[in-house]
């Protein structure tokens, strides 16, 4: 068993040195990057470009009709809220391969420190059955307790890996990248009253309102005694339509407007069960170290009560980093940032 634990810091000593060779980057930075290297966001910037030139010449020329002249600002204005939805994705994309990798490498910590805990286990077992307190079933338990817990903390490097590849392919940073730490959680301070009222800049809605437009204009223009009333009896139901599709559109984004906003109310709630239960997971940590320092418990005791602690920390981790992602989500529902993280997109 002096192997066993031999191999676990050995463990630990090449998860360190990896970790000192491997770049090490803030959820700011991971964003940054992808917003400058992300493909659909480039390829929204060139539409962007585009349209904005197509409409600034549509403008200015005196022999554009205005038929032609409302579809060149439809078309700028939708690839203004493309581009903004397309930020609003690759920030809600690196958020979450960002807290997964964190998550990813926590756990490592985490089941390193099980590792260590059932190693110990199975060292106190032995000792049991040896002076007779312990059965042999009692060690062969212990013993498949810290080979599922190395079989763990195998597949928590492994998935460690994965989540780096997936945040460096997201984001262009080089591969091997590691998550700094955990982010800061900004207040949600915006109401759903307040997000609702800027729905208008997501692109389906503007879309649809953009045909709804043209639409209204197709009628105005063939309303009067010059045109067939076949043209403008297609123009009323083609308006018919595209009213249907621009109240189908609005609705639908209130919905999921709604629902993102209670998901990320929740994961606030939950954070803050997170917190109290580590708040008292230490409380308790520190009461066993004086306890051990007073010989009520045994060492053996205080290395449980110290993983309770440790998986008391990761819990809170985790719930921090759903309301980061809820964040992100909600962002996207909303059309505008609320992560505090990239700026104003």
């Amino acid at each position: 068993m002096k192997s066993t634990a031999l191999a676990v810091t050995a463990a630990l000593l090449l998860t360190t040195a990896h970790a000192q060779t491997t770049a090490a980057v803030s959820l700011t930075a991971a964003v940054t990057a992808a917003l400058a290297n992300n493909t659909d966001v480039k390829t929204a910037q060139a539409n962007l470009d585009k349209a904005q030139a197509a409409n600034q010449a549509a403008q200015a020329d005196p022999s554009a009709l205005v038929a032609a002249k409302l579809g060149a600002k439809n078309t700028y204005t939708l690839a203004q809220a493309q581009l903004r939805g397309a930020k609003l994705g690759a920030l809600q994309n690196t958020v979450t391969a960002y807290t997964s990798l964190l998550e990813a490498q926590e756990n490592v910590t985490l089941q390193t420190l099980q590792v260590q805990v059932d190693t110990k286990n199975v060292q106190v077992a032995q000792v049991k059955l040896g002076i007779g307190n312990a059965t042999a079933l009692d060690v062969t338990n212990a013993q498949n307790t810290l080979a599922s817990s190395q079989q763990n903390l195998a597949d928590g490097r492994a998935q460690v890996t994965l989540a780096s590849a997936r945040l460096s392919t997201l984001t262009g940073l080089p591969a091997g990248v590691r998550a700094a730490g955990v982010p800061n959680v900004p207040k949600l301070t915006s109401t759903q009253a307040a997000l609702q009222g800027g729905l208008g800049k997501l692109s389906a809605v503007m879309a649809a309102e953009n045909d709804l437009a043209l639409a209204q204009l197709n009628v105005k223009l063939a309303d009067n005694d010059f045109t067939p009333a076949r043209t403008l009896q297609d123009a009323r139901i083609a308006l018919a339509n595209a009213q249907r599709s621009a109240d189908s559109a609005s609705k639908s984004a209130a919905q999921a407007l709604a629902s993102a906003y209670q998901s990320a109310q929740n994961a606030y709630e939950l954070l803050a069960v997170a917190q109290s239960r580590e708040a008292a997971a230490q409380k308790t940590a520190t009461q066993d170290a004086a306890r051990l320092k007073s010989g009520t418990i045994s060492a053996v005791d205080l290395q449980n009560t110290q993983l309770a602690l440790r998986k008391a920390q990761y819990a809170r981790m985790q719930a921090q980093d759903t309301v980061l992602a809820q964040l992100a989500a909600l962002s996207a529902a909303g059309g505008v940032n609320l992560t505090g993280i990239g700026g104003t997109l």
